[in-house]
């Protein structure tokens, strides 16, 4: 009898599954290329086989509260196992949750045993079982939800569950994925979901639809959700119901939106992921829908992607081309790459250049097509011993290379200043490397006319012309080394002559001087050996100041040693009633968290949340249980590396979007230490293969903070221990990526504004993965210097090219203004430096 029942439902599930694949069918990603035809067929069969199976199990029954009453005790696969378990742990979190409505905090003490024992996952003794991508406010941690062990599940959360080509989301997933292979990878949705209701409401007010039961009282959040990117990812979810429902009420069009936007999840997951692709064709994970109730906490399992045998057809690329379409890469990120990309050249691990050539069509047809976005300008010698792309390990498109006899500049203008000009206008590039190199000829030449005191006027033909604008560094270098030997004196002019060129380039366009006070340029200055293949790195010009001509206190504080803010244990930095009671709130969780005092909780959809939490996904912790806050106090966002993103991501658009919902006074960065995500950026800045394209858009965010964190390590490196300067750079890198997610945070003009009128508090914490206790650093420092920066640059008039001209920059900060320089003043020699490539800070 128990057959026949899993048999009849089993069948009326592949009925619905079959529905569903028609109505989303005609969503489904355009393109692709068709894998190996034999992959194809087993790939079916396998998804087939194993979508028999979970039904076979009885899983269907649990669709809409059935139950089975024999237990299967044989499973196919273990993943099939894992399915099982967790709906039987759901089953049981849903009666104790009727007959309680209480959340008892999960397994609290286990979890702090577990951070005491295996400090956060260092020895990793319990396999995670299911990787889970599931909203930022969805009332209820998924451990809590499925009733798992401590450790078997990890999760990453953002408004909507919904995620994007190549963002923070799916490195998130492809980073746990190789960290510790999960045999489940589940998207689980909620009903009434608020950003699905929220476009639901955007598309019918725009196609002109009076749903019935819409709301009347949201009128004003959703017009400050107009220009959402989170909106815009979830809007071909809500068309498809609307679609399916063009006579349906406000929430059964919510309702099933919710339903369709797991499938989308699912689908951009399979078609923009490689590794998710390859991991699921081989069975390796089995990818999975799911919908929670918001009102019982019961489970619906979806199963897989009705159309998946056809997105498992379509072959993602391992490494996205980055073109116009592409949002410009920030340039402290920039700066890692190419610093990253040369530590892989020079330890023999390059070669992006290379692996291009196979896929060379493609490629060059979406650079052609879509037009070039490239990370960096690269000012270089002609020198053919210097190739700029392979010492830095970029692919064509990647750099925007100029050269010349010496990677010197001409006073004015000319056409090495204008072909800047026009990356930085038009390419939207942030980031000018000049770079010389060792036994650079034209420097030799200088050197040596400096030394017989030849006159560059009778040289033969144009050479002595170029020459002229290396002699003043020659100079230079001879009369600090008047007695060293030609080689050390070409050696310290190539630095002099790099430096030159960085000035003259500032001093001779309003586009770099405009750009550069709006920090979104940075110029350095490198030297590469064409012996080992290193690239020595100077940083930018240690007069910079005087050359703007005002205070960059900002660039002052990125240049200093990072000194930790001291606020004593259990001190509440923050400054309003409102955001203080915030963090009070989880400041008394923490305590009882961390000393296994938690407390019972009351289930209350209504409540509102007090604060948004950016953690950290590798963390097997839940965020809800280490502040011991009830369901839904606080909307939990988890990417690896708690990172922001850029405001064209979907992490960013997601906090934005809940700032914008929920209104809390506190928005608090946190991330651990030990974590492994740190680890693999400190290791890309040692010359570490680069990883997918997914995993290096987290990796490159978070190697801004790693790389200042080695440079300040160094300094220490004479008296500590190798174990001692260790811990000193990932703490250093732990601690500065918490405060780096707040640069990115306070490039929202939302954001901003909410600060400026104190609705908002920006914090950064640390917590410890070996006793669960977090520790507050407040704001971050030069956050007030930054907003009055940014409100002062927002009133200035610009010209047609959005330029500001130097005039209305002095007038607009007068206090900071200092006198400037001339064209002709040499840089401080003292401030370059000449110890190892590591002893001068980039």
């Amino acid at each position: 009898a128990d057959r026949n029942k899993m048999r009849d439902a089993a069948r009326a599930r592949g009925a619905r599954l079959l529905m569903a694949a028609l109505l989303t069918g005609a969503s489904i990603a355009r393109g692709g290329v068709a894998r190996d035809r034999h992959r194809r067929v087993d790939a079916g069969a396998a998804a087939a086989r194993s979508r028999s199976s979970l039904r076979s199990l009885g899983c269907a029954l649990m669709l809409r509260g059935g139950r089975s009453k024999a237990e299967p005790t044989v499973f196919n696969s273990e993943q099939d196992e894992i399915v099982w378990e967790m709906l039987q742990g759901n089953r049981e979190y849903v009666r104790q949750r009727k007959e309680a409505a209480l959340d008892n905090g999960g397994h609290s003490h286990e979890y702090l045993q577990y951070l005491q024992e295996d400090g956060g996952g260092a020895l990793r003794q319990v396999k995670v079982k299911a990787l889970i991508i599931s909203c930022a406010r969805s009332f209820a941690p998924m451990d809590h939800i499925f009733g798992t062990n401590p450790r078997e599940i990890q999760v990453v959360r953002g408004c909507g569950y919904t995620c994007s080509v190549a963002d923070s989301v799916i490195g998130s997933i492809e980073f746990e994925l190789a960290d510790t292979t999960p045999p489940v990878l589940m998207i689980v949705g909620n009903t009434g979901n608020e950003v699905v209701a929220s476009t639901v409401r955007r598309v019918a007010r725009a196609s002109g639809l009076d749903l019935k039961g819409s709301p009347n009282d949201v009128s004003a959040r959703d017009d400050s959700l107009a220009d959402s990117v989170l909106l815009d990812l979830i809007e071909p979810s809500v068309r498809d119901a609307l679609e399916q429902l063009p006579s349906g009420t406000y929430d059964q069009i919510v309702n099933l939106a919710c339903e369709m936007n797991v499938w989308r999840t699912i689908e951009t997951l399979l078609t923009q992921s490689c590794a998710i692709n390859d991991a699921a064709a081989d069975g390796t994970v089995k990818v999975l829908g799911a919908m929670y109730d918001t009102e019982t906490g019961q489970v619906s399992f979806m199963g897989e992607h009705p159309s998946q045998s056809l997105l498992l057809q379509m072959t993602p690329s391992n490494n996205a081309v980055r073109t116009a379409d592409s949002p410009p890469v920030p340039v402290e990120e920039a700066v890692t790459m190419l610093y990253s990309g040369n530590a892989r050249y020079s330890t023999g691990r390059g070669g992006l250049a290379g692996q291009a050539v196979g896929d060379t069509q493609k490629m060059m047809t979406q650079l052609s097509k879509d037009g070039q976005n490239p990370v960096a300008v690269v000012i270089g010698c002609a020198d053919s011993r210097a190739p700029i792309e392979l010492l830095f390990d970029m692919r064509p498109g990647d750099l925007f290379v100029l050269r010349n006899a010496g990677n010197a500049c001409k006073p004015g203008p000319g056409m090495l200043v204008g072909s800047a000009e026009y990356a930085i206008i038009n390419l939207r590039t942030k980031l000018i490397v000049v770079t010389g190199h060792t036994k650079c000829g034209a420097v030799t030449a200088a050197v040596e006319a400096v030394r017989r005191n030849a006159d560059m006027a009778e040289v033969t033909g144009s050479i002595g012309a170029c020459l002229m604008e290396i002699v003043e560094a020659a100079k230079t270098a001879i009369d600090e080394l008047p007695n060293a030997s030609t080689a050390e004196q070409v050696q310290r002019a190539t630095e002099y002559n790099v430096m030159n060129t960085i000035r003259k380039l500032i001093l001779n366009s309003d586009v770099l001087y405009n750009s550069l006070n709006l920090g979104e340029l940075q110029v350095h200055g490198a030297v590469f050996d064409i012996f080992s293949g290193r690239i020595k790195w100077l940083g930018q010009h240690p007069d910079l100041e005087k050359i703007i001509g005002r205070r960059l206190h900002f660039h002052r504080w990125k240049s200093q040693p990072y000194v930790p803010a001291s606020i004593p244990l259990g001190d509440n930095p923050a400054r309003s009633p409102s955001a203080r009671a915030a963090l009070r709130l989880l400041q008394d969780g923490n305590l009882r968290f961390s000393s296994g005092k938690p407390i019972a909780k009351v289930h209350d959809l209504d409540v509102r949340p007090s604060a948004i939490v950016l953690g950290g996904a590798e963390s097997r912790v839940p965020i809800e249980d280490v502040f011991d806050v009830e369901p839904g106090r606080i909307v939990v966002q988890r990417v690896v590396g708690s990172i922001a993103g850029t405001q064209e991501r979907t992490a960013f658009s997601s906090i934005e979007y809940a700032l914008e919902t929920w209104e809390p006074p506190l928005l608090l960065v946190l991330v651990q230490t030990n974590s492994p995500i740190i680890e693999a950026a400190l290791k890309q800045l040692g010359g570490e293969h680069q990883p997918r394209a997914p995993i290096k858009v987290v990796l490159d965010q978070l190697m801004v903070s790693s790389l200042r964190a080695v440079m300040e390590s160094k300094d220490s490196e004479a008296h500590l221990s190798a174990a001692g300067l260790d811990l000193k750079m990932r703490q250093l890198a732990t601690e500065l990526s918490a405060f780096y997610s707040i640069e990115m945070l306070l490039r929202s003009r939302r954001i901003r504004r909410r600060i400026e009128a104190g609705t908002l508090e920006l914090h950064a914490g640390v917590m410890d993965a070996s006793t669960g206790r977090v520790r507050y650093f407040g704001e971050h420092p030069m956050q007030a210097s930054m907003i009055e920066t940014a409100k002062t640059i927002d009133r200035l008039e610009r010209d047609e090219h959005g330029v500001i001209p130097r005039s209305r920059w002095q007038s607009a900060f007068k206090d900071d203004f200092l006198e400037g320089v001339s064209a002709e003043e040499r840089p401080s020699p003292h401030a370059l430096g000449s110890g190892s490539p590591e002893s001068i800070s980039p």
